[in-house]
């Protein structure tokens, strides 16, 4: 009996405030890393729901970023903190940023069969989308980088690189006395 008192006055809850984008995330798949947190401190997680008409679960009052835990304070205080590690981690990673380049240099940042942004991407371990859907009436398009901060940082100096470079180039149109033009470069060049 002595024990059960004592577990009744260990009890604790607390509620976290975690966005809901990320919760899945720390959820799991199938709630395995919510199930392995329970096991691993004894304690219960609760994540808001969403029901089968897309409106979000609100049992107990909770709001959609509140998530609680219920369990002994060490349990609980365990569990508190890896959660807010793990959403840390996941907010940081989740990163984006958009930026414009010009929209004659996106054939140079994909290169041929995507060879040149697919480098990029391996080399800095973020996600490039560039948006084909927009009519460059600007001359600039948008280009989308996903990672954390260092790898979205290192995507967009290397797609920015590549663009500075088409940049640099020029067109100019010079004319050449024909004296100076043999009769092969003629042909050659389409001049008869």
């Amino acid at each position: 009996m002595n024990a059960q008192i004592e577990k009744l006055e260990d009890e604790t809850t607390e509620v976290v405030k975690i966005p809901r984008a990320i919760q899945p995330a720390l959820i799991g798949s199938g709630g395995k890393y919510a199930i392995r947190l329970e096991e691993k401190y004894g304690v219960k997680l609760s994540f808001p729901r969403d029901n089968k008409d897309g409106s979000k679960d609100a049992k107990d009052g909770a709001k959609p970023d509140e998530v609680t835990i219920r369990g002994g304070r060490k349990g609980v205080a365990s569990a508190k903190s890896e959660l807010l590690e793990a959403a840390a981690f996941e907010t940081e990673s989740r990163q984006s940023l958009t930026f414009t380049v010009p929209t004659k240099a996106v054939a140079s940042i994909v290169g041929k069969s995507g060879s040149t942004i697919n480098g990029i991407k391996d080399e800095t371990g973020a996600q490039i989308d560039i948006d084909r859907n927009e009519d460059g009436a600007k001359g600039v398009t948008s280009v989308t980088v996903r990672g954390d901060k260092k790898a979205i940082a290192a995507a967009k100096a290397a797609v920015l690189a590549v663009a500075e470079q088409i940049g640099d180039e020029t067109t100019a149109t010079i004319t050449i006395d024909p004296k100076y033009v043999s009769d092969r470069g003629r042909r050659g060049l389409g001049l008869r």
